[in-house]
């Protein structure tokens, strides 16, 4: 493409998302100022630049930049509109047919459809590339606006959580700013053409949903039914999310519903319900087998941020064990040392900052008033999501860079809770 006509597409559609930005009610309602707003989604953009820059200068082998791979495939998809639309309509809008003539023709020709890596338990990486082959419609065959194609996405979705539990803080909505959309591994991995930035959107529509039921008294249909599609392309895409997010779901809507007071209670009884299927069904094998999966895959590449995990066993006891150490290990990995690449700084700045956040609050934590009735069922669901996501990343993932990306979905909430019981002091 003519580098003129690729600017002029850069421009036309950045000033396009940022008209929309500052004329779409939903965003608008978060009582973000637009200049904040505008310029919240030109950082992303710039940080996308930044992460094309870096996988273009530092990676020799295209086919394994991740930001690359869904683009670079999806062409061989969109072609095919041009050269037997009915299979562009098919290979975009259902199921993968599964043929000598679509292997032949489209299959074999990309690298990434038919992934070895992905799994029912991590996702796959076929919607992806859907994706970025309806976004070639529109984008001429520009990464970088299906680039600010993402970035709206995730911008979207991080504004869904942050209007969720915008009522959750008194004061200091810069703060909830910050927390939400400045993270660095959430800033860095939502802003480019990643799994993240749609994970972040679908995250985001359910939260909405769901924190602003009580306001409606309950659910609606339509809110229900944007939490339902939330689920299902949240299992396309990143299953482990939905497995980490169902107990607090069920849990909150079941306190929604009841409006009980025993909002832990509630938790705790949905958590054991929940474990008891899982110990009696084939995702326990699943979770044994992923981990044995990235354990082959770092023996293999010899990946220089891994780090020993304990082994699992399909069984309650061997599971139970792990967990306290998986979720530490989100928490402080990466630790700093020298076969670490410079692009773990970000990670493990963010990992003190988070540490020092838990440390300042744990006074805070201890005094009952501080939990406000009215937020319990949030905080509730907030921290469950946390512990569940981190337990499962955490006791499958030897590689620490692969565990930055994969507790992305959780970092914003964590923000939340450190400055949801950190705002007392902030108001003296």
């Amino acid at each position: 493409m003519n580098v003129f006509i690729e600017i002029l597409l850069v421009l036309s559609y950045t000033f396009l998302f940022i008209w929309v930005i500052n004329k779409w009610r939903f965003i608008q309602e978060s009582g973000i100022p637009r200049h904040w707003l505008s310029g919240l989604f030109l950082l992303k953009l710039g940080v996308g630049f930044i992460l094309y820059i870096i996988y273009t200068d530092f990676y020799s082998v295209r086919e394994e930049a991740d930001i690359f791979k869904y683009f670079d495939d999806s062409l061989v998809v969109y072609n095919s509109l041009w050269e037997n639309p009915l299979d562009y309509l098919r290979l975009v809008f259902s199921k993968a047919p599964a043929t000598d003539y679509f292997f032949d023709h489209y299959y074999v020709k990309m690298n990434h459809w038919a992934n070895p890596n992905d799994s029912i338990f991590y996702g796959d990486s076929i919607l992806m590339i859907k994706a970025n082959a309806v976004l070639r419609l529109f984008s001429f065959g520009s990464f970088h606006v299906h680039s600010i194609f993402f970035n709206f996405l995730s911008f979207v979705g991080l504004i869904g959580v942050y209007r969720a539990f915008k009522p959750f803080l008194f004061s200091r909505k810069e703060w909830l700013i910050a927390v939400v959309f400045c993270l660095p591994s959430v800033l860095f991995w939502s802003s480019s053409v990643l799994k993240e930035s749609i994970l972040l959107l679908l995250i985001g529509v359910l939260c909405f949903q769901l924190m602003t039921s009580k306001k409606r008294e309950g659910l609606n249909l339509k809110s229900l039914s944007l939490i339902l599609v939330a689920i299902f392309f949240l299992s396309l895409l990143k299953f482990y999310v939905v497995a980490a997010i169902t107990v607090p779901l069920v849990a909150f809507l079941i306190n929604l519903l009841t409006q009980t007071k025993k909002v832990l209670f509630v938790y705790l009884v949905t958590l054991f319900c929940f474990s008891l299927l899982f110990f009696n069904s084939s995702l326990v094998n699943i979770l044994v087998l992923k981990q044995q999966d990235f354990l082959d895959l770092v023996s293999n590449t010899k990946a220089a941020s891994s780090y020993e995990i304990p082994l699992l066993q399909a069984d309650f006891f061997s599971i139970l064990k792990a967990v306290p150490t998986g979720i530490l290990n989100c928490f402080i990995r990466p630790i700093p040392s020298s076969s670490l690449s410079i692009m773990a700084i970000p990670a493990i700045v963010e990992n003190i900052i988070i540490l020092l956040g838990i440390g300042l609050i744990i006074p805070q934590l201890l005094k009952r008033e501080n939990w406000k009735v009215e937020h319990l069922n949030g905080l509730m669901f907030i921290l469950f999501f946390i512990s569940i996501l981190f337990a499962i990343i955490g006791i499958t993932t030897p590689v620490a860079g692969a565990l930055v990306r994969y507790k992305v979905a959780a970092l914003p909430f964590l923000g939340i809770i450190i400055l949801y019981f950190y705002q007392p002091k902030l108001n003296n």
